[in-house]
């Protein structure tokens, strides 16, 4: 469960720390006020890419950090195996970012990758915004919506295991199959490729390091004028600050001996003047380590320039890279070693082939049992989320020649939305409002207890009128008896299902454009709930006694 959210200097939000009860949740507020800041900010401390450019203007850095209350074997599976396991169910996931672009990740204090948040984050919470409502779009989201519900896990890496073998005996029919001339021109090739690769000598990390170290390299000059410049103030230069407080503690001792009614003040001076040395000693010793290096940052833009390189020739990215190398060095050992190994070859093919066929069928079978009970289950959850006269079917379609490592199959989530329209792709004919239900009652019907804990939903009212609201929030209501459920809404009828309600506003204030999140109380939600109505002037006291009446009813039923 997702029990707290801090977040400093990002984009409008200053300063805001957010602590969360369970179930269902829900945050409102004028379009622009800020509402989108809360999911990236969870989306950053959850591994998603961060940007320098969302660092609050005036901050030198961002942060944000989520707390969970942790339950679930997988998610302790995972941690054991990251070595992040904890002393208490507490887990802390955290990410800092400064306006140089380096960003920093924690777990519990322990410095992680942000390739580690994300592995933890997609075990803890899923966002369902307009991206995702988009990805449900998707062919290979929909087989893998299908797999996950039938808890397909073990039958998916039994076909991507055999795949794996059929492929390696492919290509090794197909290298044995090869002339002579063939054989010679590929070997020229590979061996070119692995020379060039072994000479690079590439990590998957890499690109990272040196786009971490670079901003240094490229600023040194001017970071060891500001860091010499910020020492001579505080004692390198006459009349330094140390200087002068040394000046006004003597002062001090000066009016005390004189009969001041003074105590302690000299003493306190003293011991300001400690940090302010020792800032001014680090100052000085980082102004000593900050040398320009123009041969330093042309090698690192060669390497980064050579690295980029690669991965157009061999990418998209560096771990691509690394294993197309790997890739070479295999085929090479394939294609050192041909003689004697035709009959074997092929024997090795028939095998991994049939492996395949039998491993791909069984995952056929599991997956058509999987979507037909899936189907079913939403179905069964459209009158509860307005789409009482629709119709949706999930089709399962083989070609058990075309072998991938995900199957032979493709999953194809067809939808009528009318009575007497046959079904087609959910793709061609569903509206942006169906889309946004069925990705609930989707979620609704495949709510498993090891999935994750909190799932958010942004904007799952779009073009949702206020009675189809109430169906919505009632439905969201429910899915929140088993999981945490955060909403972003516009909708009265939704916010008032909710067990808590915050509300994002923005304010002027010097000058400065912040964002406000606040918990509301309930006489506050009612006001809010009013606001939502669309209510104001002559109709404001209609407005509130109808948000109280919403609120009644929604917490009797």
């Amino acid at each position: 469960m997702l029990t707290e959210l801090s977040v400093r200097n990002l984009a409008l939000l200053e300063d805001a720390r957010l602590e969360f009860a369970p179930g269902f949740l829900v945050l409102t507020g004028e379009t622009g006020a800020g509402k989108s800041i809360l999911l990236d900010a969870l989306g950053l401390a959850l591994g998603r890419r961060a940007d320098p450019g969302q660092i609050r203007q005036g901050a030198d850095r961002l942060s944000v950090a989520v707390r969970f209350r942790l339950s679930g074997q997988r998610l302790s599976a995972l941690l054991k195996e990251l070595g992040l396991e904890g002393d208490d169910d507490a887990l802390v996931l955290r990410r800092e970012v400064d306006a140089g672009g380096k960003s920093r990740a924690f777990v519990n204090d322990h410095p992680v990758s942000a390739a580690t948040l994300a592995r933890l984050g997609e075990r803890l919470v899923f966002i369902h915004g307009q991206n995702e409502h988009q990805l449900l779009l998707k062919a290979s989201e929909q087989r893998d919506a299908v797999d996950d519900f039938g808890s397909l896990e073990a039958e998916r890496a039994a076909v991507a295991a055999a795949h794996g073998a059929w492929r390696a005996a492919v290509e090794e029919r197909d290298a044995l199959a090869l002339s002579e001339q063939e054989r010679s021109q590929r070997l020229d090739l590979y061996r070119f490729q692995k020379q060039e690769l072994d000479q690079a000598d590439p990590r998957p990390e890499e690109e990272a390091e040196l786009e971490g170290r670079l901003p240094q390299l490229k600023n040194a000059a001017r970071l060891r004028e500001v860091a010499q410049e910020a020492h001579g103030v505080l004692t390198a230069q006459e009349s330094s600050a140390v200087d002068l407080l040394r000046r006004v503690q003597r002062d001090v001792e000066t009016l005390r001996g004189l009969g001041a009614p003074l105590g302690d003040e000299a003493d306190l001076l003293a011991g300001a003047l400690i940090p302010l040395e020792e800032v001014s000693r680090r100052l000085e010793a980082c102004a000593d380590g900050l040398e320009s290096d123009p041969a330093k940052l042309d090698a690192l833009l060669g390497r980064l320039d050579a690295l980029a390189k690669l991965k157009r020739k061999y990418g998209p990215t560096l771990a691509d890279v690394v294993a197309h190398r790997r890739r070479v060095e295999e085929a090479l050992g394939r294609l050192d070693n041909l003689e004697g190994r035709g009959r074997d070859a092929a024997r090795r093919l028939d095998e991994t082939q049939m492996e395949l066929s039998r491993r791909s069928a069984v995952l056929s079978d599991a997956r058509r049992r999987a979507a037909k009970k899936m189907a079913t289950a939403v179905q069964k959850e459209f009158k509860d989320v307005g789409l009482p006269h629709a119709r949706f079917d999930i089709a399962v379609d083989s070609a058990p020649d075309t072998f991938t490592e995900t199957g032979v199959d493709r999953v194809t989530f067809v939808f009528a939305p009318n009575p007497g329209e046959g079904h087609r792709p959910l793709a061609e004919v569903a509206s942006g409002g169906e889309l946004s239900r069925v990705m609930l009652a989707l979620e609704s019907a495949a709510a498993r207890s090891d999935g994750p804990p909190v799932l958010i939903f942004d904007e799952i009212d779009a073009g949702v009128g206020g009675t189809l609201g109430a169906v919505l929030g009632k439905k969201l209501a429910e899915l929140a008896e088993g999981r945490q459920v955060l909403c972003i809404t516009h909708l009265a009828t939704i916010a008032a299902r909710a067990d808590g309600h915050w509300s994002v506003s923005k304010e002027v204030k010097n000058d400065r454009t912040r964002t406000r999140v606040r918990g509301l109380t309930d006489e506050e939600r009612v006001v809010e709930i009013a606001r939502l109505f669309g209510t104001a002037g002559d109709t404001a006291d209609v407005g509130l006694r109808h948000a109280r009446e919403l609120l009644g009813a929604s917490r009797r039923s």
